[in-house]
């Protein structure tokens, strides 16, 4: 199976996207929930409306989606409900006042900040599928 990157950003009022490896398709969307519910489908009709030649072996196969961010804003719009920006900077061991002016877009973290976050949600998912509980017999 093949995983397209989907590059995510912040868009004025809404969420946009694209794929690398598909030339021309591009999708705007209210929510990143929403852009993430119409992808496959937008998607499909792309390639359906391709020329023969214009196709790649992959399109007409299986594939699925690895999300890239490209801004802290549309990441936390992504997740929220599961992770917010205070939980987001203690993740990272990051000042909870400056996360919140990453979320808003008042300032940009730095790559060597965007490798802290990443390694401190990482570290978060490694410690968090280590949960089990007990069910009862």
């Amino acid at each position: 199976m093949k995983t397209l990157q989907v590059i995510v950003s912040k868009a004025n009022d809404g969420i946009s996207a694209h794929l690398p490896e598909v030339d021309g398709y591009v999708i705007a969307r209210k929510s990143v929930a929403q852009l993430k519910k119409d992808l496959r489908k937008g998607l499909q009709f792309h390639i359906e409306g391709l020329y023969k030649e214009e196709r790649q072996a992959w399109m007409d196969r299986e594939y699925d989606f690895e999300y890239v961010f490209q801004d802290i804003q549309a990441f936390v719009e992504a997740y929220s409900g599961v992770i917010n920006q205070s939980s987001l900077a203690r993740m990272s061991g990051l000042n909870e006042s400056l996360m919140r002016q990453y979320t808003l877009g008042i300032k940009n973290p730095t790559k060597n900040t965007l490798i802290r976050i990443e390694q401190g949600l990482k570290e978060y998912s490694r410690y968090i599928s280590r949960v089990r509980f007990q069910v009862p017999a």
